[in-house]
């Protein structure tokens, strides 16, 4: 297994862990100031009602800013890969696959947006999971199959037919979205450690039959996705009656941050409980979402930053600058006598640190050798991260509950 050399991704990381860490005191004053500049600071609600009103706009605020983020990454992303099929080379592969873990942070961050009963469900066309690599491309079993090297089934590789075929044959054919990008840069992942060791040289026409319709496979899911994140943009975008924000914020008050709140309570949740304590039980099949990359730390690690930005009423951008700063869940819980707010805090800190903690290898999971000391470390980090979730979970409902 071929590892990718993504140091300063792992720095970036650091630098983006400490950002939330210090945005959970955003109600406080954002971050030490420069001499003469003075601190930001979140409005200060003169009653509970307020409050409230002010949480569903931020929450709309920072879920425009986060959607934005995300198709400004894919759209540098589509530049790394022209880049890369322009010149293949291990150089130009290489800052590709930066380019896509780059583009997932902003987009994994926005779990926290996606209420089903909010939002037509999108999220099959962008995130689709399990990728079956087999229905796409070669595999170690099978140097023959997939899509691409099956002109007969699909003659024109084109958006158009693309989006047609994705899931006409049910839940398990997706072929477009990050994570059909993802496999397509990285390869088949067969190892316990590591990523996938696809080759630069399966887009080089010379040396491979089927470059050409890789290339085109590639090219065309890239520009499906930055289609497809240029509507969430629209959809948060403010003056629309009609869009998610427009409709969020002509609900009841109450109805709002009920809605807001259970979706916090469900991604985290998902988090401990289905993707973590649900594969860490004996007997139990192991699942991965970001496979192909060894990058499924950085998935749990940037949905919940996710949830840290509605808490700190914050949202900063991969450059590290604030984009958006107002009354977070913290601000409004403070509002609220029942709710010890510093509890709050220290609960919401702790899940950041955690996930901080993590750094895979996720897949070691799959090891049959249950001593294996990688394994049983991995073992133990997940599970503290699952264990810091619960209260998380858990502080949230009763929030939710203090609010009705």
């Amino acid at each position: 297994m071929k590892f990718l050399n993504i140091t300063h991704i792992f720095f970036l990381h650091a630098i983006m862990c400490q950002v939330f860490l210090s945005s959970l005191f955003a109600q406080d004053g954002l971050f030490a100031p420069k001499k003469n500049v003075p601190i930001l600071k979140a409005p200060k609600p003169k009653s509970l009602q307020e409050a409230k009103e002010l949480f569903i706009k931020n929450y709309a605020d920072i879920a425009g800013a986060t959607s934005k983020s995300c198709l400004d990454q894919a759209i540098a992303l589509e530049k790394s890969i022209k880049a890369f099929l322009r010149k293949p080379s291990n150089e130009t592969h290489r800052l590709a696959k930066i380019s896509w873990i780059n583009a997932r942070f902003p987009y994994l961050q926005g779990e926290v947006f996606r209420m089903k009963n909010l939002i037509a469900d999108t999220d099959g066309k962008i995130n689709g999971w399990p990728v079956r690599p087999g229905i796409i491309d070669y595999t170690q079993n099978d140097s023959s199959a997939g899509l691409i090297q099956n002109s007969e089934r699909l003659p024109s590789i084109s958006k158009d037919s693309i989006i047609k075929m994705n899931l006409s044959s049910g839940k398990e054919q997706i072929i477009l979205g990050y994570h059909v990008i993802e496999f397509l840069l990285w390869g088949e992942d067969n190892g316990i450690v590591g990523s996938g060791d696809r080759s630069f040289k399966d887009y080089v026409k010379l040396e491979n039959n089927s470059a050409e319709r890789r290339a085109q496979f590639l090219m065309n899911c890239t520009e499906i996705l930055i289609n497809d994140l240029e509507n969430e943009v629209s959809e948060w975008k403010s003056g629309n009656k009609n869009n998610r924000s427009g409709r969020l914020q002509a609900m009841p008050v109450d109805d709002a941050i009920a809605l807001i709140l259970e979706r916090i309570s469900q991604l985290s949740s998902s988090i401990s409980s289905s993707q973590i304590d649900s594969i860490i039980v004996d007997g139990s099949k192991f699942t991965e979402q970001s496979t192909y990359s060894d990058t499924t730390h950085f998935d749990f690690l940037h949905s919940i930053a996710g949830i840290s930005n509605l808490f700190a009423g914050a949202y900063v951008g991969l450059d590290g600058k604030i984009e958006v700063l107002g009354l977070g869940l913290m601000g409004l819980a403070e509002e609220i006598a029942t709710i010890k707010s510093n509890d709050l805090r220290s609960i919401m800190n702790n899940a950041m640190r955690v996930s901080q903690n993590f750094k895979g290898p996720f897949d070691i999971l799959s090891s049959k050798d249950k001593k294996n000391q990688l394994f049983l470390d991995t073992q133990n980090s997940v599970t503290e991260l699952s264990d810091a979730l619960k209260p998380l979970t858990s502080v949230v409902n009763d929030l939710g509950k203090s609010l009705k």
